[in-house]
């Protein structure tokens, strides 16, 4: 009984890698780097150019906060001597203030330019989702991966991140 078992069991194997072959050879795969369709695609280019041109925005308003706390941080030190204790005090409590302003500034200013950064990126994965699925479609694929992390090994034949660039930037 325990040997019928095992001759089902390694028939039972051997029809479903028959099949799994036959699968294999009936349908294309494909797979899409989406970190190049970000960075070479024309939308991409604009994205990180608008995506730079509001790093520098917030760049120029820390480092104008920065420049206040340096000119307080001066006149307390020059001046600390001459000033009375209330004085003191009080571009001690100023100082403390606008120094924390500035960090709060400088965690918004990174979270604005990362929120942006990932829209941005949405917005073109979106887009490139539609011309995916009009080349998948148009060039019979069957399966079209996308995390690279996913794939032990890619033959660089089946990498149609080029195809679905060219068309993307027809747009």
């Amino acid at each position: 009984m325990k040997h019928m078992l095992r001759i089902l069991s390694i028939c039972s194997l051997m029809i479903f890698l028959a099949g799994s072959v036959s699968f294999a050879a009936n349908n294309k795969v494909g797979f899409i780097n989406l970190q190049r369709l970000v960075n070479e695609s024309e939308m991409g280019k604009s994205a990180r150019d608008d995506i730079l041109k509001l790093r520098r925005e917030k760049e120029r308003a820390v480092a104008a906060q920065q420049q206040q706390i340096n000119r307080l941080r001066n006149e307390l030190n020059t001046g600390a001597a001459s000033m009375t204790a209330a004085e003191k005090q009080d571009k001690v409590e100023t100082l403390k203030k606008i120094y924390k302003d500035y960090q709060r500034m400088v965690a918004d200013a990174k979270e604005d330019i990362s929120r942006e950064d990932r829209e941005l990126v949405a917005i073109i994965l979106k887009k490139a989702d539609g011309v995916l699925k009009k080349i998948a479609g148009k060039k019979k694929f069957s399966i079209i991966l996308k995390d690279p992390n996913a794939i032990g090994y890619l033959d660089p034949d089946v990498d149609i991140t080029d195809l679905v660039l060219k068309e993307l930037n027809k747009k």
